[in-house]
């Protein structure tokens, strides 16, 4: 159990060096996105209009106790509840509009619009100070010079409309206590008011004032007005009444003094008006900078792995045995030496060539593969044309025959034949001809060439048929092998791709085992697959496969040929 656990621990692993080699193979990728968003970046730092930001700080203090208030909302309401308020209220729509209006904002290009007192509520942002009393007016505009007339002029009419507010007399009451001619209706409403009602020494008064009525109304009832008693009432109610009045207007000019003092007192202050600011609120650039560098690494890396998840070519021996399920037998290298003679000539050259030491580890792993039955023949085969197939068919029949096996290697490809131009040969003489023999009488060995490599002889395609396939599914092609196998210790077939034709197929009939050739970063393997499953169906077994035209990393040619460092095998050490 104990070992059980430790494996499926292992399993559930994360290869971090898989995600790093993914990122390493497309850099480019991950550099040019990053570039691009840098580049945007660098574009709206540019071409972006700048907008300035300008700030009013204001102090708003609860409503003290003893000062008359409009409602009793403080006296009930929470300190977090009524500064919610006063927060609201600046981006009220009555006060905003009244801004609106005074400014004459509609003449503005940024705020001329139907409703736009709700443009520019975009442009304000009340920021509370925390754990304070404080908070900040800030509103943005293009214009610097705007935004500061914008930012005080908010903060200059929600303090007057503050005050405006607070007390409960309302507006008669003050314009009545302001004007020095009042009317008739002002005078009974200050008369009415409760400090006048009120007042003790007022009270007295009014009531020698109804005495002296009463007695006025008896002496007028037995006296004409010229009566001296009928005068005497009347300049004693006149003195009264002045008293009266004199008093009222003493109570009426305090009223006003202490209403005065409430105003001196109001709870809502501008502490620091708004300045014009000394440069722009945006862009920031530094962070677009930041922002597009991030932005483009982050996408650079999700484009890869999308990439990466969808690319479903052969690149390394992982993908080779779990894509295709097949065993790997090895790489064989893009050849960047040029102006060689044949497209075999580094196999004959002495010195360590990557490409012919990849050939001879493949023919090594080909030996233990052929392990039940080493002289069987076998078909070279790919998917699609243009996959390196006869190059490694070529190579890897001139690596066996330098092991002293006679090896025969023959051009299946009756269509587009190209063996006898690797080695100068006749195309007169080639497979095509055994047709035109006798079955019994066929020379198969006269149609056979033999090539400036000992050991090795070469069957081209011949003369080019009309019907290949007709020509391949006949009894005498199962004779040719049969006779082939037995005089030679080695047989290569260069077949042609799998899917275009049906080709490697009927030679697969007669030849049950085959190497599978794909090319590197390009062979789809979806269509691998589908060839694959072909050579299944008509009994081929695949003994491997070879992923050809790659270029290992960190290798560094000479003008020899020869390569200056080995870390290519410790990778494929690591991968196998």
């Amino acid at each position: 159990m104990n070992d059980n656990f430790v494996n499926d621990t292992k399993t559930d692993e994360i290869d971090f060096s898989f995600y790093v080699s993914v990122i390493l193979k497309r850099i480019w990728l991950l550099i040019g996105v990053v570039f691009i968003c840098v580049v945007g970046a660098v574009a709206v730092n540019i071409l972006m209009q700048p907008k300035y930001k300008a700030s009013v700080l204001m102090m708003i203090d609860k409503e003290e106790s003893g000062k008359i208030e409009t409602t009793a909302f403080s006296s009930w309401a929470s300190d977090e509840d009524y500064y919610r308020t006063q927060y609201k209220l600046l981006e009220s729509r009555t006060l905003l509009e009244k801004v609106y209006k005074n400014m004459n904002l509609a003449a503005s290009p940024e705020f001329k619009e139907p409703n736009g007192w709700i443009k520019l509520k975009k442009h304000i942002k009340i920021i509370p100070v925390p754990r304070s009393r404080l908070l900040n007016i800030e509103v943005v505009s293009y214009d610097e010079q705007l935004c500061v007339d914008i930012a005080n002029t908010i903060a200059k009419t929600f303090v007057e409309d503050n005050i405006n507010n607070r007390v409960s007399i309302g507006k008669d009451v003050i314009a009545a206590l302001e004007t020095t001619e009042r009317s008739s209706k002002q005078q009974e409403l200050l008369n009415s008011m409760p400090q006048v009602v009120n007042s003790d020494f007022i009270k007295n008064l009014k009531n020698q004032e109804i005495e002296l009525y009463k007695h006025y109304v008896e002496l007028t009832a037995k006296y004409t007005s010229n009566h001296p008693e009928v005068i005497s009432v009347q300049n004693q109610l006149r003195a009264i009444r002045e008293k009266i009045d004199i008093e009222t207007k003493r109570l009426i000019q305090s009223i006003k003094i202490e209403l005065s003092g409430q105003f001196s007192g109001n709870n809502i202050r501008i502490i620091d008006e708004a300045t014009i600011p000394e440069k722009p609120y945006m862009p920031k650039k530094l962070l677009n900078l930041l922002i597009g560098f991030c932005a483009g690494i982050i996408l650079g890396l999700l484009f890869i792995f999308i990439v990466e998840f969808l690319d479903k070519t052969i690149k390394t021996s992982e993908d080779l045995q779990e894509k295709l399920k097949l065993s790997f037998l090895g790489f064989v290298p893009v050849n960047k030496l040029k102006k060689l003679k044949s497209e075999y000539e580094l196999m004959l050259k002495e010195g360590n060539f990557l490409m012919a030491e990849q050939i001879r580890n493949i023919r090594t792993m080909l030996d233990f593969a052929l392990s039940d039955d080493r002289k069987a023949p076998v078909i070279v085969a790919s998917s699609v044309q243009g996959e390196g197939k006869s190059f490694f068919a070529v190579n890897l029949a001139v690596a066996l025959a330098q092991t002293q096996k006679k090896v025969l290697l023959i051009d299946g490809d009756l269509r587009r034949s190209r063996l006898h131009k690797v080695f100068k040969l006749s195309n007169e003489k080639g497979i095509t001809n055994i047709w035109k023999q006798d079955k019994e009488l066929a020379d198969f060995g006269n149609n056979i060439q033999k090539t400036e490599i000992e050991n090795l002889s070469v069957m081209t395609s011949g003369t080019r048929p009309p019907n290949p396939s007709e020509l391949l599914n006949t009894p005498l092609l199962e004779v040719f092998i049969k006779w082939a196998n037995e005089n030679y210790d080695t047989v290569i077939v260069d077949c042609p791709a799998v899917l275009p034709v049906s080709d490697t197929l009927l030679w697969g009939k007669y030849i049950n085992k085959a190497i599978f050739v794909v090319k590197y970063g390009s062979t789809n393997s979806n269509l691998a697959e589908i060839a694959l499953d072909k050579m299944k169906k008509v009994g081929i077994k695949v003994l491997g496969g070879v992923i050809s035209q790659y270029e290992p990393k960190g290798m560094t040619y000479t003008k020899y040929g020869y390569y200056k460092n080995y870390s290519y095998y410790t990778e494929q050490s690591k991968e196998n």
